[in-house]
């Protein structure tokens, strides 16, 4: 089970999720940031049922939405790093170790997320039969 991985859900489909982030990653190859982490709107596009309006309801969706692009953002950066540690680009070890660092971190905050929602969904799910 990889790190993006759900457990399954009534309604939620995954892969929909996993192509928005593979199409999030190759347009992230374009340019030295990846998108969602200074425009929103063009990780919220990639969602499934499109791009979130302002004062459409959706300010929870996209602040998620964000959070995924950030972290993927920032494995995107250790990525990078370690490829040019390895190919002696000029990148330092520490440099590496504290990318590495802030990624993990950042992606233990979202899987901690991710789990207080599935346990409020069926806490829901529960109450609701």
């Amino acid at each position: 089970m990889s790190g993006f991985d759900l457990p399954s859900l009534p309604g939620f489909d995954p892969s929909q999720l996993r192509g928005a982030l593979e199409q999030l990653g190759k347009q992230g190859d374009k340019g030295p940031a990846a998108p969602g982490v200074q425009d929103p709107e063009r990780f919220g596009a990639q969602l499934p049922g499109g791009p979130r309006q302002k004062g459409d309801g959706g300010a929870f969706e996209g602040m998620l939405a964000d959070s995924i692009a950030q972290v993927h953002a920032l494995q995107q950066d250790v990525q990078a790093k370690t490829r040019g540690l390895a190919l002696g680009e000029g990148v330092e070890l520490h440099d590496v170790l504290i990318a590495s660092s802030k990624s993990e971190v950042a992606f233990n905050l979202l899987l901690e997320v991710r789990n207080k929602l599935v346990d409020a969904w069926e806490k829901l799910s529960r109450s609701a039969t």
